[in-house]
């Protein structure tokens, strides 16, 4: 009876030795990962009738991250989204955009919302190889993408929210290569993901080109059926970026559907209906930058030619009221600062290559802006101002704000945005949408 009794505890000392060997193993394993992340409300109140809010979004965003084993880190990040604003004016919005924008919870593809990057890194000694859903950032511009093209872009707020919020992540493999100064950047992304644009009937749907007709002339758009998954389907690119001479430059290409449908005309005469057949088609984007401090002037720019855009017409000659073109965006600016504040200001042009009449587009597009930013009381208060302005219709955009960080983990936002133009205008098209906001941010 003793010997069973001392073996019995003999195997139970053992067993709470292992479970404490394994219960460590467990702790230090996850001491290895770090969580943080930040609640957010954003209000938002129409200066224009209806005078009501427009938005009212509570948002949690969670980030995970940490090392897996040797050389390899994983990353996640997950977002947790309700606007009450769909709810308290409910027979404003068709169902379908309370479905969609309420919450991430009710909108479609609800899990790939919530999820919204995952990925490991692989870290060797002079190659990353980043494997999952990412976002990868081009460019030099300030609040246009020009070069900046590898992510789609949410449109469901227009082009108000931060480039880091309105890329749409996309699953993809990323491989750095380092070799002295300079990086060399790969990629290679299976599944195609369109640009989301505001649904019909919600705050933010595009309407300045906007096909009217005339003489009681049916319209229908057909939805547009993406690419399908297979390998020749497949998005790739490549960037290099180092210096030279003090210049930061880099080049890129990129071979990818373009994000946007082209909307191919066929008319039916025996309905008297207009069938617009969106289709995506493949493009070429081959982008360059620069950029160079010089004291306190720092001179930068950014290019791309856009080869195989498609661009709607008006010409009668053409069976589906499309022009294919190629194009160029570039983008010349300059940031200076002095004291305690911040000016960036840029020229930004867009030329369409072998222009014909009738394109629905002007054939050079010009753009000015400003982005003026101060920093004060030991840089917690910090007003700023952005100005865009359209000089081919007349119509701008103008975004004054101030954020005061009250300690390291709250920031208070308040601000106006005010769009104006005609109705037909890339800005004007929002001229009632003026609103002012607040915003308030927890981080931990």
């Amino acid at each position: 009876m003793l010997a069973a009794i001392f073996l019995m505890s003999g195997t139970v000392c053992a067993g709470d030795i292992t479970g404490e060997n394994e219960r460590n193993a467990w702790k230090d394993y996850f001491s290895n990962f770090i969580v943080n992340g930040y609640i957010k409300n954003e209000s938002a109140y129409r200066l224009h009738s209806p005078q009501q809010f427009s938005k009212v979004q509570n948002l949690l965003q969670l980030e995970v991250k940490g090392e897996v084993m040797d050389y390899v880190d994983f990353y996640v990040m997950t977002w947790v989204m309700y606007d009450a604003a769909y709810d308290i004016y409910p027979d404003d919005y068709p169902d379908k955009v309370r479905d969609e924008y309420k919450s991430n919870f009710t909108a479609d593809e609800a899990i790939d919302q919530i999820f919204r990057e995952v990925y490991f890194d692989v870290l060797l000694d002079s190659m990353d190889i980043r494997l999952g859903k990412q976002q990868v950032v081009w460019g030099e511009a300030i609040g246009l993408r020009i070069t900046d093209v590898v992510n789609p872009q949410d449109y469901r707020e227009f082009i108000l929210d931060d480039f880091i919020d309105s890329r749409i992540p996309l699953w993809m493999r990323k491989l750095n290569y380092y070799l002295n100064d300079w990086t060399f950047e790969g990629l290679w992304i299976p599944f195609f993901e369109p640009n989301r644009f505001a649904l019909a009937g919600s705050e933010w749907e595009w309407t300045f080109n906007r096909f009217d007709p005339s003489g009681g002339m049916q319209v229908i758009v057909h939805d547009a059926d993406e690419p399908t998954t297979v390998l020749e389907n497949g998005e790739f690119g490549g960037r290099a970026y180092g210096l030279i001479s003090g210049w930061n430059i880099s080049t890129s290409y990129l071979y990818a559907w373009d994000d946007s449908p082209a909307r191919h005309a066929r008319f039916d005469p025996s309905t008297f209906t207009l069938n617009f057949d969106q289709r995506y088609h493949r493009m070429h984007v081959v982008g360059f930058t620069f950029a160079n401090a010089f004291g306190r002037f720092v001179p930068r720019g950014e290019f791309s030619y856009n080869l195989g855009k498609y661009f709607s017409t008006a010409d009668q000659t053409d069976t589906d009221a499309l022009k294919k073109k190629d194009f160029l965006y570039y983008m010349i600016g300059t940031d200076y600062s002095i004291s305690d504040f911040f000016f960036n200001t840029q020229f930004i042009q867009k030329i369409i290559m072998d222009y014909e009449e009738g394109i629905y587009e002007d054939q050079v597009q010009n753009n000015l802006s400003l982005w003026v930013q101060g920093k004060f009381i030991n840089e917690t208060l910090k007003p700023e101002l952005l100005t865009i302005y359209d000089s081919n219709d007349g119509s701008w955009l103008i975004r004054p704000k101030v954020t005061y960080d009250f300690t390291d983990h709250v920031v208070v936002t308040a601000g106006i945005d005010i769009l104006e133009g005609s109705p037909r205008s890339f800005f004007g098209q929002f001229d009632t949408n003026d609103r002012i906001y607040v915003e308030f941010k927890y981080s931990f």
